[in-house]
C-alpha cells in the first residue's frame, strides 16, 4: 500500500467522519457543539457494535466442521454492548436533556415520526425536534437493553448457545440500524444527504449484505439443480451425484458470505451440511433420507432471497432499479447500430446490480455471464434491449 494511503475501511471511516463535521457546521451557532457532541458519540457507538463472528469454523474441512464460542467470548461482547448503549445515552441527555412530557412508551421504533413537543399552536423549533427525536431513541435504546437483559435470563436462551448468540448479534444489529437513523435524521435537518455517506459502517454492512444475497442466489441456483438430479439418480449413481453437490456446498463455505449470514439461517445451513456429510460417508447409503435432506436445504436457500427485505438493500435496490431503466431508456432512444450495443452494455451493468432481487432477471443475468450482450450482432441488439426493459419494468418497486 502506497505511503500515507489509508485502508478502504480506515478510508471510508474518515470521509463519514469529515462529512459529519460538515454537516455539523451547518447547525444554528446555539446547536453546534451540541450536535456534534451527539453525531459522534452516536458514529462511535455504532463502531463499537460492529458485526461480530462468535461462530468459528475449521479452515480447509470439507465437511465443514464449526464451534459456537464459549461464554468467556460472549460475556465482553455482552458487556461492550450495554456499555456502549449506555454511554451514547449518557452524550444524548445531557446534550438534549429529555423532557418531562416524553411519553413512556415511546421507543426506537417511534422516534422518527413527526413530533408534538411544541403543541398546536406553533411549528417545532429545530431544537424541540432534535430534543424530541433524541429523547424517543434514548428511551428506545434504554428499553432494548433491559429487554435483552430478560432475554439473558431466560434459561431456554442461555442453555442454548445459537439462541443466545442469535440474540446477541441481532440485538447488536438494531441498535445500529436504530442509532445509524438517528445520525440520517439529524444529518437529513440541514441538507439533504446519502445514508452511506453519514453513518459509519454503512457502506460495509450494506456490502456484506450484497455478498450474502449474489451468492446465495448462486448457490441456491446450483443446488436446486443438484436436488432435481439427487432426487432422480439411481443408488449406484446416488454418491456420485452427491458428492458434486457437496463440492458446490464447500465452495460457498469458503466465501465470506457464510460468516455474513444471520446466526438463524448459518445454523440451518451448517447443520444441513453437516449433516448430508455426514450421509454422504456412509455404506450403504440411505438414499431417501439424502434426497429428503438435500429437498431441504434447496428449499431454505431458496428462502435466502427474503434477504432483499433488509432495509438497506431495498433502498439500494430501488436506486439501481431507477439507474437500470435510465440507462435502458436511453439505450432505446439510441438510433445507430453500435451505440445501440454499447448503451445496451452500460444498461446490463446496472442492472448487475440487482442480482439475487428478481429470479427472471437473474436468469437474464446468468446467460449474460456465457454470452455477454457485448458480443451480440447489430440485428439482435434492440432485441436483446427490449428483452431488459421488459424484465426491469415487471419489478415490483423496493
Amino acid at each position: 500500500m502506497p505511503i500515507g494511503e489509508l485502508p478502504p475501511e480506515d478510508a471510508a471511516a474518515r470521509d463519514v467522519e469529515e462529512r459529519l463535521r460538515d454537516l455539523a457546521a451547518g447547525f444554528p451557532s446555539a446547536l453546534r457543539d451540541r450536535v456534534n457532541r451527539l453525531l459522534f458519540g452516536a458514529a462511535q457507538a455504532i463502531l463499537q457494535l460492529a458485526e461480530v463472528d462468535l461462530v468459528r469454523f475449521e479452515a480447509g474441512s470439507a465437511a465443514g466442521s464449526h464451534t459456537l464460542a464459549v461464554w468467556e467470548e460472549v460475556a465482553p461482547v455482552m458487556s461492550e454492548t450495554v456499555e456502549s448503549v449506555n454511554r451514547l445515552v449518557a452524550v444524548a441527555e445531557e446534550v438534549f436533556p429529555p423532557s418531562v412530557q416524553t411519553a413512556l412508551e415511546t421507543g426506537l421504533d417511534a422516534a422518527f415520526g413527526p413530533s408534538s413537543e411544541s403543541g398546536p399552536d406553533r411549528p417545532p423549533s429545530k431544537e424541540e425536534e432534535i430534543a424530541a427525536m433524541v429523547s424517543a431513541v434514548s428511551m428506545g435504546l434504554r428499553r432494548d437493553v433491559a429487554r435483552l437483559g430478560e432475554r439473558l435470563r431466560n434459561p431456554s436462551v442461555v442453555s442454548d448457545t445459537w439462541n443466545l448468540i442469535s440474540d446477541l448479534l441481532e440485538f447488536r444489529g438494531r441498535l445500529r440500524a436504530g442509532i445509524g437513523e438517528l445520525i440520517y435524521q439529524l444529518a437529513s435537518t440541514v441538507e439533504e444527504v446519502e445514508r452511506i455517506k453519514v453513518i459509519p459502517g454503512y457502506a460495509s454492512d450494506l456490502a456484506q449484505a450484497l455478498l450474502v444475497r449474489n451468492a446465495a442466489t448462486n448457490l441456491a441456483f446450483l443446488f436446486r439443480g443438484h436436488a432435481r438430479r439427487i432426487a432422480a439418480a439411481p443408488d449406484d449413481r446416488l454418491a456420485a451425484v452427491l458428492a458434486e453437490a457437496l463440492r458446490d456446498v464447500h465452495a460457498f463455505s469458503r466465501t465470506r458470505a457464510l460468516s455474513a449470514l444471520r446466526t438463524a439461517d448459518k445454523r440451518l445451513f451448517l447443520e444441513t451440511r453437516e449433516k448430508l456429510h455426514a450421509l454422504s460417508l456412509e455404506n450403504p447409503l440411505r438414499g431417501r433420507e439424502i434426497r429428503l435432506a438435500a429437498e431441504n436445504l434447496a428449499r431454505f436457500l431458496d428462502s435466502l432471497s427474503m434477504v432483499s427485505r433488509r432495509e438497506n438493500l431495498r433502498l439500494h435496490d430501488r436506486q439501481r432499479l431507477a439507474e437500470a431503466m435510465a440507462a435502458a431508456e436511453l439505450a432505446r432512444q439510441t438510433t445507430e447500430a453500435s451505440a445501440v450495443r454499447a448503451a445496451l452494455v452500460r444498461a446490463v451493468a446496472a442492472a448487475s446490480a440487482l442480482y439475487g432481487r428478481d429470479p427472471q432477471l437473474d436468469a437474464f443475468l446468468r446467460a449474460q455471464r456465457h454470452f455477454p450482450c457485448e458480443w451480440l450482432t447489430d440485428a439482435e441488439a434492440p432485441a436483446e434491449l427490449s428483452k431488459l426493459g421488459g424484465l426491469l419494468s415487471a419489478i415490483p418497486a423496493p
